[in-house]
Order: C-alpha cells, then sequence, then structure tokens
C-alpha cells in the first residue's frame, strides 16, 4: 500500500511540474506586456482603469486556454 501512495504521490508531482512552469511563463509574458505597455505610454496621458485590465486580458486569454489544455491532458 505504502509503494502504491508513492507512486501516486510522484505521478502527481510529475503532472503538476508542466503545469507550474507554464503558470511561470504565463506569469512572466503577462508581466513583460505590461512592461512594454507601461515603457510606450506617452508622458501625461492618464489611462482608465480598464485600460490596464485589458492589458493583462489579452495574454490571460492565452493562459487560460493553457490551463484548459493542461487540464484536458490531466483527464486522458
Amino acid at each position: 500500500m505504502a509503494r502504491s501512495l508513492r507512486v501516486s504521490v510522484a505521478d502527481a508531482v510529475r503532472n503538476a511540474v508542466p503545469f507550474l512552469v507554464i503558470t511561470v511563463f504565463w506569469i512572466a509574458v503577462m508581466v513583460a506586456v505590461y512592461g512594454l505597455f507601461l515603457a510606450t505610454k506617452p508622458t501625461g496621458i492618464t489611462y482608465d482603469p480598464w485600460v490596464h485590465a485589458f492589458v493583462f486580458a489579452v495574454p490571460g486569454v492565452g493562459y487560460l486556454g493553457q490551463i484548459l489544455q493542461q487540464a484536458l491532458v490531466g483527464r486522458a
């Protein structure tokens, strides 16, 4: 029984690592896109909060798609 638990834990960790790597990658992409947005913003211009949120929404769609793909692969 202990062997079975060890195998189950190892499988769970092995499946979680790619998801964590993808999560870190998408966080880096979101921060890079937002940093680029802020770096190219003209001086004296202020944006509404929805504009800032939209900058995160675009890469967020890719991240959610990756989560869905990982969830579907994990079920198979």
